[in-house]
C-alpha cells in the first residue's frame, strides 16, 4: 500500500488527470496528502467521473494539449513537481482521433512530456516520472505464457503499436538524458492490464457499454469487437495505481532511484484472466440490462476484429519480487467493485464518497 508519510506534502503533476484512470489517481493522491496539479485538454467524456467527483474544485488544472511543448514546460515550471505521472493518451476505442492522430498524441506527447521534464529539471529537480502505456504494447505471440518485460514490443493494432512506440521514446530519453547520475529524473513505465473500474464512460469499451445497456440505453457496437473466447488481463484500476504509487516511491531517492527506472508489468494473476463474455455477464448479473453478444470470429461486415483468440497474459514476477506488488482482488471482486460503483451512480449517490470508500476498502 502507498506510504502516507512519503506522499504527505509531495508536489505531484498528473497529465491526463481528467480521465477515468487520472481521476482515481487524483482522488488517491489527495487522500494521501499530496499537493496535486493536473494537465489535460478537456473532460474526455459526458458524463465524466472527474466532474461527478467534484475534482474541478479541488485540483488546479492547466488546460493544454499534451503535444504543446511550450505550455507543458510552463505548467511544469509553475507546479514544481517532485513526481510526475503521465497518463495522457488516446486509444482507438475512444474514437476521438484518426489513426495518425493517435500516434501523434501517444508518441509525440510522450516525447514532449519527457523533454519538458528534461528542461525543467535543470532549474527545479523532478525526481520521479511514471508513464503508463499498456499491456498490449507487446508484439503478439501465439503462446499461453505471460509476456515479460524483456519480450519484444509491437502491438497488434495502431493503438497498441503507438504504445509500443511510446515505450521506445522513454527508453531513448532514459539512455540519452536520464542515466549515469543519481541527480537525474528516474523514469519508468507501467504496462498495465486491461483496466476496469467505476467511472469509465468512454465509447466502444466493454464496461461502459454494459453500463449503458443496464441504464436502458441502446448500446452501440464497439468499433473493435472482442471475441468472447479470448482471455484478457482485466485489472481493477486501483490495482494498477497501487503499483504505480509503489513504483514512484522506489524511484524517489534514496530508496532506489534509477535502479527502478525501467518497464514494469502490472496485471492479474494468470488464473484470474477472464473472457470478455465472462466480464459482460458478471456486470449484467449485478446491473441488469442486455449487451449485444460479442461477435464471433470474422465479425460483422465493416467491423475490424481484435486479435483476441489467444490469451493476453502478463508475467508480473518482477513487480512481485522487487516492488512487493501483487493484486489484492480476484476477478470476481474486480467485477463486483466495478459494478457496485455504477450501481451507486445510477441511484444518484455522491460519487466522490463512493469512490473514496472503494479506495479505503482496497487499502484495508
Amino acid at each position: 500500500m502507498p506510504d502516507y508519510s512519503f506522499w504527505q506534502g509531495k508536489q505531484v503533476l498528473v497529465t491526463g488527470h481528467t480521465g477515468f484512470v487520472g481521476t482515481w489517481l487524483c482522488l488517491w493522491l489527495h487522500r494521501l496528502g499530496a499537493v496535486v496539479t493536473g494537465y489535460s485538454d478537456e473532460l474526455p467524456t459526458t458524463p465524466s467521473m472527474y466532474r461527478l467527483c467534484g475534482l474541478e474544485h479541488i485540483i488546479p488544472w492547466t488546460r493544454g494539449d499534451i503535444r504543446d511543448s511550450e505550455k507543458l514546460t510552463a505548467a511544469l515550471r509553475d507546479a514544481k513537481p517532485e513526481v510526475v505521472f503521465h497518463l495522457a493518451g488516446q486509444s482507438e476505442h475512444q474514437g476521438k482521433h484518426s489513426t495518425v492522430e493517435i500516434f501523434d498524441v501517444n508518441v509525440a506527447g510522450m516525447a514532449a512530456l519527457l523533454d519538458a521534464v528534461r528542461i525543467v529539471h535543470e532549474d527545479h529537480p523532478i525526481r520521479a516520472v511514471v508513464a503508463m502505456t499498456a499491456a498490449d504494447c507487446y508484439a503478439p505471440r501465439d503462446w499461453v505464457l505471460g509476456y515479460r518485460e524483456a519480450d519484444g514490443l509491437g502491438g497488434a493494432e495502431p493503438g497498441s503499436a503507438s504504445k509500443a512506440c511510446a515505450e521506445l521514446v522513454v527508453s531513448s530519453f532514459r539512455r540519452a538524458y536520464f542515466a549515469g547520475s543519481a541527480d537525474v529524473p528516474a523514469v519508468a513505465t507501467v504496462r498495465a492490464g486491461h483496466l476496469i473500474g467505476g467511472g469509465d464512460f468512454a465509447s466502444g469499451r466493454l464496461v461502459p457499454d454494459c453500463v449503458r445497456a443496464a441504464a436502458g440505453e441502446r448500446a452501440a457496437q464497439p468499433d473493435v469487437q472482442p471475441r468472447p473466447s479470448g482471455f484478457r488481463p482485466w485489472l481493477h484500476v486501483l490495482e494498477a495505481l497501487a503499483g504505480s504509487l509503489a513504483l514512484a516511491q522506489r524511484l524517489f531517492p534514496p530508496g532506489g532511484g534509477c535502479d527502478f527506472a525501467e518497464a514494469w508489468n502490472l496485471g492479474p494473476r494468470t488464473c484470474e484472466a477472464r473472457t470478455s463474455a465472462w466480464l459482460a455477464e458478471a456486470l449484467r448479473a449485478r446491473l441488469g440490462g442486455q449487451l449485444a453478444a460479442p461477435a464471433p470470429a470474422g465479425g460483422a461486415a465493416g467491423q475490424r476484429q481484435q486479435s483476441d483468440a489467444a490469451p493476453m497474459l502478463l508475467d508480473t514476477t518482477k513487480a512481485a519480487s522487487r516492488l512487493g506488488w501483487r493484486p489484492r482482488w480476484d476477478a470476481q471482486q474486480t467485477a463486483q467493485h466495478t459494478a457496485d460503483w455504477y450501481a451507486a451512480w445510477m441511484q444518484g449517490a455522491p460519487m466522490r464518497d463512493i469512490s473514496v470508500s472503494q479506495i479505503v476498502r482496497y487499502e484495508t
